[in-house]
């Protein structure tokens, strides 16, 4: 007779064969794409990739969703950019979750919104609802992803609908018709509570010891209830973004910008002392990356379209931009010219072999 511990000795003393996952995603590729898109948040992926490491062994609470996190920190610090990113990691789209913008709904009675009409009220035959259910339950290889954002701006009768999502992976809708299975999905949350009474205390920065994630957390445990607090799996802090990670952020605004210009057979580079430019005039310790987005596009990308509108006959033109006079211009210079300016080497040409 072969027991069962003998069984698995043998295996574990023959050649360890690579874990097979019904998922299609390797977690540590995952966070290697989150790496290099997101900034100053390694600590926060490196516990998302420890949970999805729980995931694609298939330890997780099959009664539960497969995760669910809730994001926490100042605006503009990649709270809703890294559910994007997830989504591009694991559906090759950036758009692939389904998105709740939490502050549309702030009256109680768009409760309605998300768990559908009541019996007796109009659409509730219909079983109408913001979720997209196709986005939410994913694939066998793919899990379904949705972002609850800003939650702390929707009323408390909507976050409590919220409640059986965590608990039990399942949201049944109102009219007791139909439900919607959580429990391949990745559900994410995101919120700003607290961040005006941190910003009030930014000195506190220069106290040794003093950590920024406490204030938020504290925030969030009297913004909702305990309960509530207490069915969510991971509650991850992002750090504010500081000034080394702005030259980076610009330089990816840039090739964005680039990849857009194409199709114009255009190209763009801007100088050191733009970027710089942009960065300490942008306003970001206060409002994040979101305000170098705003100050690129407002000196960078008008610019750009105000010269292809005006100079529209014009190919393969390579813009570089320089700071003058506290303004970015913009120097056209011809791609023919620049290659022109490196001449290629001359090519080969086997002689032919001399009569013998």
């Amino acid at each position: 007779m072969v027991f069962v511990t003998d069984r698995i000795r043998s295996q574990a003393q023959s050649q360890s064969q690579p874990l097979l996952s019904r998922f299609a995603f390797q977690p540590a590729e995952v966070s290697a794409h989150l790496k290099a898109c997101i900034r100053s948040q390694d600590a926060v992926i490196d516990r998302l990739e420890s949970q999805l490491n729980v995931i694609s062994a298939g330890l997780n609470d099959r009664r539960r969703p497969l995760l669910s996190a809730l994001f926490i920190g100042a605006t503009g610090v990649g709270k809703t950019e890294m559910v994007r990113q997830v989504a591009q990691a694991i559906h090759g789209r950036s758009d692939a979750f389904c998105r709740i913008d939490m502050n549309t709904l702030a009256q109680s009675h768009y409760s309605a919104a998300i768990t559908g009409a009541p019996p007796g009220y109009v659409g509730s035959k219909e079983n109408l609802s913001l979720l997209n259910e196709e986005l939410i339950s994913g694939t066998s290889s793919r899990p379904g992803i949705v972002l609850f954002d800003e939650i702390e701006k929707a009323d408390h009768s909507v976050v409590l609908s919220l409640m059986n999502i965590l608990d039990n992976g399942t949201l049944k809708l109102a009219s007791g018709q139909k439900s919607i299975s959580f429990t391949n999905t990745l559900v994410f949350m995101t919120s700003n509570v607290g961040s005006r009474f941190a910003e009030s205390l930014r000195w506190l920065d220069s106290v040794p010891g003093v950590n920024r994630s406490g204030l938020y957390k504290r925030a969030l445990e009297r913004h909702f209830n305990t309960e509530f607090i207490n069915r969510i799996g991971i509650v991850e802090y992002f750090s504010a973004l500081t000034t080394d990670d702005m030259p980076d952020l610009v330089e990816g605004l840039e090739k964005s910008l680039n990849a857009q210009l194409k199709r114009h057979n255009t190209s763009i580079e801007l100088e050191p002392a733009v970027r710089d430019f942009i960065v300490t005039t942008s306003g970001f310790r206060k409002y994040g990356a979101r305000a170098i987005e705003r100050r690129f596009r407002d000196l960078v990308v008008t610019e750009v379209a105000r010269y292809l509108t005006s100079h529209y006959e014009d190919i393969n033109i390579h813009l570089q931009g320089v700071l003058s006079d506290r303004r970015i211009t913009l120097l056209p210079v011809s791609l023919a010219e620049t290659h022109s300016e490196f001449p290629s080497e001359p090519e080969f040409t086997p002689k032919s072999p001399k009569a013998t």
